[in-house]
């Protein structure tokens, strides 16, 4: 089921089982797992960040299509060319009208479907990191995505990523779309929250943290880490978001939890973390 999160912000997906097949969580890991996609709404207007794990489609496109309407036009960020990120585009595709699709990087979130050339989304995508030179060269550069008029997503290229990775900040609801970063929440039960804040018990330590995110970026112990650390430092000072927004794991929400969770973070990346 949907949770809004604010007005004009709204987060769709399921809960997956924590076990060892789930590649991205420490090995031993228990209980279960969120999966975020997310709506944001600004009038007619429809950015649906992310699609979702397909095991969840079912429920993600019922729950659009309360919140758009059957076949209704919603435009799609994905914030990484991986499938927990574009696995539910074709299925939205054959039920909604897509508007825009904006994506990043070499890969092609269309080759992963048969199908999906018979629509006509190919003209309907647009690259978000830069230009490529005859050469071949990338040149990243940072872009801005219309919702509607005076309703902006600033995008961004993090300093942490494997293949290319986005993030996005929406000032309107100050949600900080961090793709595949701060995916430590955890739930004991399936339907249990989805949102830590101040309304829930946090007991997370920068151990734990530092272990989901190592299970992800296996090199990152090895690495030098205050790069990362002064980047965080500096992303959060110049947005000061009230909602970091994660790809999989708990939403995290208000002013107090998200400045807490970035100290776990900072201090995951301690240059002694392992």
């Amino acid at each position: 089921m949907f949770n809004k999160l604010t007005d004009g912000l709204t987060v769709l997906g399921g809960a997956y089982e924590l076990e060892d097949r789930v590649s991205w969580v420490p090995r031993g890991s228990t209980g279960y797992q969120a999966s975020n996609c997310y709506l944001l709404t600004e009038g007619d207007a429809h950015l649906l960040v992310d699609s979702g794990m397909a095991v969840h489609g079912g429920e993600i496109l019922d729950d659009l299509a309360e919140l758009i309407g059957e076949g209704g036009g919603v435009s799609i960020f994905f914030t990484r060319p991986e499938m927990d990120c574009v696995s539910n585009l074709e299925p939205i595709s054959r039920r909604f009208d897509i508007l825009r699709l904006f994506t990043g990087g070499v890969i092609n979130p269309f080759d992963a479907f048969d199908d999906v050339s018979r629509f006509a989304l190919r003209g309907r995508r647009e690259q978000i990191d830069g230009t490529r030179t005859v050469e071949g060269d990338a040149l990243e550069r940072s872009m801005s995505i219309e919702i509607a008029p005076g309703r902006i997503l600033d995008v961004q290229s993090p300093l942490l990523r494997l293949l290319p990775t986005f993030w996005g900040w929406d000032g309107k609801t100050g949600a900080l779309f961090t793709s595949d970063t701060f995916t430590h929440g955890v739930m004991e039960r399936p339907d249990g929250p989805r949102v830590i804040d101040g309304s829930v018990e946090d007991d997370t330590t920068p151990e734990q943290v530092a272990a989901h995110l190592f299970a992800k970026y296996e090199w990152l112990p090895r690495a030098t880490k205050h790069p990362l650390r002064d980047w965080l430092v500096e992303t959060f000072d110049r947005f000061d978001p009230e909602i970091i927004a994660p790809s999989r794991g708990s939403v995290i929400r208000g002013r107090a939890s998200v400045r807490h969770h970035l100290d776990l973070m900072l201090a995951a990346l301690a240059d002694d973390a392992a």
